[in-house]
């Protein structure tokens, strides 16, 4: 495992408040997910200035962390050996947190947990319709033809694509059956069952339902007095998933009671017959309702009030992302996709990329006006182009919400862009990543416009953010001033200094870090070496090498030898919780240091008053490597660990 994630995994833990805060975690394909005993321990003042931090926040009863894709999982896996907690997938972590959750957040949180395990099925028929459009659209690439007219050998593979492109929307029920069980806690199988049932072919098509209603036509069952209408749910989503929580209900209930030799057989029967029949009688037609409801509150936003609904959808949509609400529109886009036919796409999805183009515009802008802040500069060029591409978290979290300025720019970019692309109807044919590449979703006839009016929002928002910038921002963009004291005086003394060695940063009685009254440190779980009591306070640098992290409460620092020996200097035990009262920092981050120069002091008679141990713990964080070769007395620049390199 490399130095850096181990140094990461360290400095996290510590941010978090230590082990003893961490409840349980997990890890997504960015984010490291945590969920905390006591969320005022959090000091996140520290963690943003940790370098593979790439910003934070707080939902849904977690805390994440957004690391990026490759990175996350390296240091997760050294971060929970460091807590010293065990494993946990995201599903279990998602029902620790939800004990934190309103009714509402549960509720709209149980609608993305179903869509999110199928969006790459919608995502793939997406793309696929969207090759099937490229393919058959009229006048695209040859005049007044579509390139199947003017290629007839290619007419069997657009068959293909066009088939398997329906197949996921087609039996989409099947698929929300079978992870809306399993969200529930019924056997997914059977949920993809009661799914199947739902769009029987040997019931009336959905789609001719209405038609059916007013010509009288709809046919039905009579079942003991009953009339149940015979018509099946195509192009309906909440139906299947009110039919799936029915279906959990009802198997729990038979678990308990139905006789061990018997459950096999008798549970399933029972649980998919009892399910169905209420499906059909009474959950179907009334959910059926209620989609129907959503579908044309969506439409009545984009077809009716036009261009303001668009700006009004476009500027709520980022606001939503925060909260992580904005999975639960997937339900109202889902059916209005699986309605294309009648519908003729979806409004959303250019509204939606247009807003997610402005974040990445503004996190753009934050490039040419962070002039002295490399890492922010860094950290805004990358994630300005992962927006464009429908990745917005690492911009929305790691740069705009974090500097204010960038986030409003974004806002005003994104309405601009949204509201365009409704009053010129762009309309789309698939889900697929909101961004600029999204244009292969949208339907042939609307791609240009698309195009268009992702160029209004990246203007738009880029603009007004550096106007804001100039105005509002002034303060978040000025360098930081210098430090007082950040002239260190003179080195203590002048060594030479020996390859792979470290010497005293601070004078006192050295113990190994076994004795260090702190389980993490004595435990080894963030490096070995020892513990010294300082009779002095002040802090030198141990070895020629740079600054890799100065606190902001400025109890601990971090450095790296030329040689690459990585080390943490950390003044007392939980001095962390003294938020930087009675220390003083001489260096920053990157700094170049040579052994003896001052990098910090403290008040040791106010640290003592307070109640805190000054044991200074320095530890290298490769303990295979280090040999103690002196405790006891030292003085500052006496060796006291060597490593192999």
């Amino acid at each position: 495992m490399e130095e850096k994630y181990v140094k990461a995994a360290r400095e996290i833990l510590e941010c978090m408040g230590g082990k003893d805060n961490i409840a349980s975690t997990a890890h997504c394909a960015t984010r490291l997910r945590l969920v905390l005993k006591d969320e005022s321990k959090i000091n996140k003042d520290a963690l943003e200035e940790i370098d593979l931090v790439k910003g934070n926040f707080n939902n849904g009863g977690q805390f994440q962390i957004i690391l990026g894709t490759g990175i996350v999982n390296k240091v997760y896996a050294e971060f929970i050996q460091m807590a010293n907690i065990q494993e946990m997938s995201k599903e279990e972590l998602k029902k620790v947190a939800a004990q934190k959750q309103n009714p509402i957040q549960k509720l709209l949180k149980t609608l993305a947990d179903v869509f999110v395990p199928i969006l790459p099925a919608l995502v793939a028929s997406g793309l696929l319709m969207g090759i099937n459009n490229i393919l058959t659209a009229q006048g695209m690439f040859v005049a007044d033809q579509s390139l199947v007219e003017a290629f007839p050998a290619i007419k069997d593979f657009a068959e293909m694509v066009n088939l398997f492109s329906n197949a996921g929307f087609t039996f989409l029920p099947v698929l929300i059956g079978f992870s809306a069980a399993k969200i529930f806690g019924a056997t997914p199988i059977l949920g993809a069952v009661i799914g199947a049932i739902m769009i029987h072919p040997d019931l009336m098509n959905g789609y001719g339902y209405g038609q059916a209603l007013l010509d009288g036509t709809v046919p039905y069952w009579h079942i003991f007095g009953l009339s149940v209408a015979k018509v099946g749910y195509q192009g309906t989503v909440l139906p299947v998933i009110a039919s799936a929580f029915c279906l959990a209900v009802v198997e729990k209930k038979l678990r308990k009671i139905v006789p061990a030799m018997l459950d096999n057989i008798v549970t399933p029967l029972l649980s998919v017959l009892i399910a169905g029949a209420l499906t059909f009688l009474f959950i179907g037609p009334v959910m059926r309702g209620v989609g129907d409801v959503m579908t044309n509150a969506v439409m009545w936003l984009f077809f009716d009030l036009g261009a303001i609904g668009g700006l009004i959808y476009g500027v709520t949509y980022p606001l939503l992302v925060i909260t992580g609400m904005h999975h639960s529109l997937v339900t109202a886009e889902t059916q209005i996709l699986a309605n294309i036919g009648t519908l003729g796409g979806s409004p959303t999805f250019a509204v939606v990329a247009a807003a997610n183009c402005a974040q990445g515009a503004a996190a753009l802008a934050v490039t040419f006006l962070m002039k002295h802040d490399q890492k922010m500069k860094s950290m805004a060029s990358a994630s300005g182009i992962s927006s464009f591409l429908g990745i917005t978290e690492p911009a929305i979290f790691g740069v705009n919400l974090k500097l204010r300025f960038p986030f409003y720019g974004a806002l005003i970019g994104g309405g601009i862009g949204a509201a365009y692309a409704t009053l010129v109807g762009v309309l789309s044919v698939s889900q697929g990543p909101c961004g600029v590449i999204g244009v292969i979703c949208i339907r042939p006839d609307c791609m240009v416009q698309f195009m268009v009016s992702m160029a209004v929002a990246i203007v738009c928002a880029f603009a007004a953010t550096m106007m804001l910038g100039k105005t509002i921002g002034r303060k978040e963009i000025a360098p930081a001033p210098a430090k007082s004291g950040s002239n260190p005086p003179a080195p203590v003394k002048r060594i030479e200094t020996e390859p792979g060695c470290v010497y005293a940063p601070v004078e006192g009685t050295a113990v190994p870090h076994t004795e260090i009254k702190d389980e993490t440190f004595a435990s080894g779980a963030v490096g070995v070496g020892v513990g010294i009591l300082p009779s002095k306070g002040e802090v030198v640098a141990p070895f020629d090498g740079e600054i890799s992290m100065v606190f902001d409460t400025k109890h601990a620092i971090g450095l790296l030898s030329n040689d690459g020996v990585e080390l943490l200097i950390h003044v007392g035990v939980n001095t962390v919780e003294l938020n930087g009262k009675h220390f003083q920092a001489f260096r920053e981050s990157g700094d170049k240091v040579k052994a003896g120069e001052k990098l910090l002091e403290f008040d040791m008679k106010a640290i003592k008053e307070a109640g805190y141990d000054l044991t200074t713990a320095v530890l290298v964080s490769e303990p295979e490597q280090v040999e103690v070769v002196k405790t006891g007395e030292v003085k500052q620049l006496d060796k006291i660990l060597t490593t192999s390199r």
